[in-house]
């Protein structure tokens, strides 16, 4: 499989930067940043939605085999998981020895999973995932000894402004919402797509389920989505104040980077420094 993005500045001292990748059933992203806070490689493979968990393992594998950033070495190296069968608990709630129960109850009896837990401190929650064990086991072997986290841990972290926004991250055949309340957490999930009308209908659900006016609401968009897109044109119909996503204050991207529009790459940014 060729990359989506490979996009690198031609000289990275690799064994002073720091390594972070992100994968999932929607692909797998390499980014790396170098002790100055400046961004500079991001290499993306996206896959598409219709995989089944065998073959997104197969890929994952083979990218993993071949993928020349991972032939170097590097200062620190951290895998942020993006498998969306995660839920978030407040810990008057929360008994590890039930995580499984808990997960199979939302996201039905997974074959074999590995279990993992995080805890957000900002937002007081324990964040309870699994992760296909293939996989993990996949990882682990070429990736020995690599703190990991998820997704669902860290985009909370990146600085929101006050008042209500609805960040949305898309990929190929999916996004991920994420509805923030002066910098307080209220959901975070993962949808299919197919069309630009699924979509607009997830995102209208989500307000109407916590009482947010999509009138008055910010909408904050991140990943593969510009203004003359189809999807972008769905929804302003029915938000008025929509705005791409920057990358994080003070920090900076390679000059091969800048050709790209920010919010393409500005999640994958902000998980960065959270880790």
């Amino acid at each position: 499989m060729n990359p989506s993005f490979n996009i690198q500045a031609p000289k990275i001292y690799t064994e002073s930067a720091k390594l972070v990748i992100e994968a999932g059933p929607m692909g797998i992203s390499f980014i790396i940043l170098n002790t100055g806070d400046c961004f500079q490689a991001v290499v993306i493979y996206a896959f598409p939605n219709k995989l089944t968990r065998a073959e997104v393992n197969e890929e994952l594998e083979e990218i993993l085999n071949t993928e020349p950033l991972l032939k170097k070495k590097y200062k620190e190296t951290h895998i942020i998981w993006s498998f969306p069968e995660s839920i978030l608990v407040p810990p008057a709630f929360f008994e590890k020895e039930n995580s499984d129960a808990m997960l199979d109850l939302v996201f039905g009896d997974a074959c074999r999973p590995v279990l993992h837990h995080d805890f957000l401190y900002r937002h007081n929650l324990h964040n309870v995932y699994r992760v296909p064990e293939n996989t993990g086991s996949l990882f682990d072997t070429i990736l020995p000894s690599v703190p990991q986290s998820h997704q669902y841990s860290l985009l909370p972290g990146r600085m929101v402004k006050e008042g209500e926004e609805l960040f949305v991250l898309f990929y190929t055949g999916s996004f991920t919402i994420m509805l923030c309340s002066d910098g307080n957490l209220k959901a975070i999930q993962n949808f299919l797509f197919n069309t630009p009308e699924d979509i607009v209908y997830h995102l209208l659900d989500t307000c109407r389920a916590f009482d947010t006016d999509p009138s008055r609401v910010r909408l904050c968009l991140s990943g593969l989505v510009d203004k003359k897109s189809n999807l972008y044109m769905a929804i302003y119909k029915y938000f008025l104040h929509i705005e791409f996503d920057t990358i994080p204050a003070h920090f900076s991207v390679a000059e091969e980077l800048k050709n790209q529009p920010p919010h393409f790459f500005s999640h994958l940014f902000y998980q960065a420094i959270c880790v």
